[in-house]
């Protein structure tokens, strides 16, 4: 186990006055349970539940009042340590109705013991059951597979993260870390492959690790589906999802399929519930708030580098190790890019000129404080800027941002109507560390 991101936020949610019962999301295998146990597991009062397994179930089902409830729980585990040095973690939630239901009496009637719920497949899960959580009582927070941040400390190389929370990043530390950040790429964050490779295990023999993952998601299909049918089409949905990602998509025969628009439509909204892939929508909106256009056709994007890269059929020992932009031209980029910004921003969007016979579109748009930045991500250190030209010919600022294989610049250009804006280039590894640049960026 190693350290997350996500137990630094949940330090921040057991110090806070208002405390609510936690719900942990995502995807399976993103180390959601891990990361609890590493947080909570030296307070003397931690108790583990699952709710997969029917003898912690059954104490829920019992329908009692919650303070005898916490009661049984604690006698039935031999702890008195006080509350406040005491943690309740429910994993599985989405196993137990009961359980869920508790989650407003923890918050209205026992405030003072921390409660962390998990689960997979929530949303598929309470959409088809019709069970919700308690509205206002319930902090939700979302798992992804590992940052590139968080696999540098993984790898405990404190030089490297010294240098990345450096403003702007040194030129010469560039070279060095483009090299571990394209190795992170094609090995992906999900927990397992990371632990493998601190461990010391080469990427080629890895193969099996990532066949175990595709199969685990895949052999969970029947519990999306409504039906056989639907079943059919959610699984032909994740399996040609690698060679679409990056692109916008239409629904109707989707991966060279027969299935019409609606089948492909529900079954690619129930994967993005279950976290295993995300569609990003089209705004036209210059300044904030965008509003996404459900409309037109999304751009879809995957769970993990890793998985993307092995699905896809990558050869490490041909990809290199100096440029990223290489691997699949440059598809692999965009993932890297997009994962790291859905992180920090769950909804995500991107722009398209909202005008007949109009091909402009850019790639991301992040809204940074009362700015709608336009982002690119090119295939290499310079490429063709049209789309980032029109966007900053409507906009009603002057910055934009392109992330490419080249180090930290800022250049002085003029779109073809003669109006001057800064662009930004970083390099890919900084997509985590995008809204820090931008106050850099803008203030300076």
């Amino acid at each position: 186990m190693f350290p997350r991101d996500v137990t630094m936020y949940m330090g921040k949610w057991l110090r806070g006055v208002r405390r609510k019962p936690m719900l942990l999301r995502g995807a399976r295998q993103t180390g959601k349970t891990s990361a609890v146990r590493l947080f909570a597991g030296k307070l003397p009062g931690f108790i583990e539940l699952n709710m997969e397994a029917p003898r912690e179930k059954l104490v829920f089902e019992q329908q009692l009042p919650v303070r005898d409830l916490l009661k049984s729980i604690r006698l039935s585990r031999s702890k008195t340590a006080p509350l406040e040095e005491s943690l309740l973690f429910i994993d599985e939630i989405q196993a137990c109705p009961s359980a869920i239901n508790y989650l407003r009496l923890f918050y209205e009637e026992l405030p003072e013991l921390p409660v962390i719920a998990s689960g997979s497949l929530l949303e598929v899960y309470l959409r088809r059951s019709g069970i919700e959580f308690p509205v206002g009582r319930v902090e939700h927070c979302f798992m992804h597979p590992l940052s590139f941040r968080e696999y540098i400390r993984a790898s405990q190389k404190k030089e490297m993260l010294i240098l990345m929370d450096t403003i702007p990043l040194p030129d010469y530390a560039f070279p060095v870390i483009y090299r571990e950040f394209v190795k992170f790429a094609l090995s992906g964050g999900m927990p397992e492959i990371v632990q493998a490779a601190v461990e010391g295990m080469e990427i080629d023999a890895m193969g099996s690790l990532y066949s175990s993952l595709l199969i685990s998601f895949l052999d969970d299909v029947p519990k999306y589906a409504s039906n056989r049918t639907m079943a059919e089409v959610i699984r032909h949905c994740l399996e040609t999802a690698p060679a679409e990602t990056g692109s916008r998509i239409k629904f109707a025969g989707f991966g060279n399929s027969s299935y019409k628009s609606r089948e492909v439509s529900e079954a690619m909204k129930t994967l993005q519930r279950a976290m295993l892939l995300s569609l990003i929508y089209p705004t036209g909106e210059v300044t904030p708030p965008p509003r996404p256009n459900l409309k037109k056709s999304p751009k879809l994007f995957f769970l993990d580098s890793g998985l993307l890269a092995y699905s896809l059929g990558a050869q490490w020992s041909e990809a290199g190790t100096e440029d990223l932009n290489s691997a699949f031209n440059g598809v692999l980029a965009e993932q890297c890019v997009a994962q790291a910004l859905m992180k920090s921003n769950n909804t995500l969007q991107f722009w398209a000129r909202d005008s007949r016979g109009s091909s402009a579109e850019v790639d991301f748009l992040v809204q940074h404080r009362e700015k709608m930045i336009p982002v690119e991500v090119k295939s290499g250190a310079t490429g063709r800027l049209r789309s980032l030209h029109r966007y900053i010919e409507d906009c009603p600022h002057k910055y934009a941002v392109r992330f490419s294989g080249g180090p930290v610049r800022v250049d002085l250009l003029r779109t073809p109507a003669g109006r001057e804006y800064k662009l930004m280039s970083l390099p890919h590894f900084l997509a985590g560390d995008l809204h820090q640049y931008l106050n850099w960026f803008i203030e300076d």
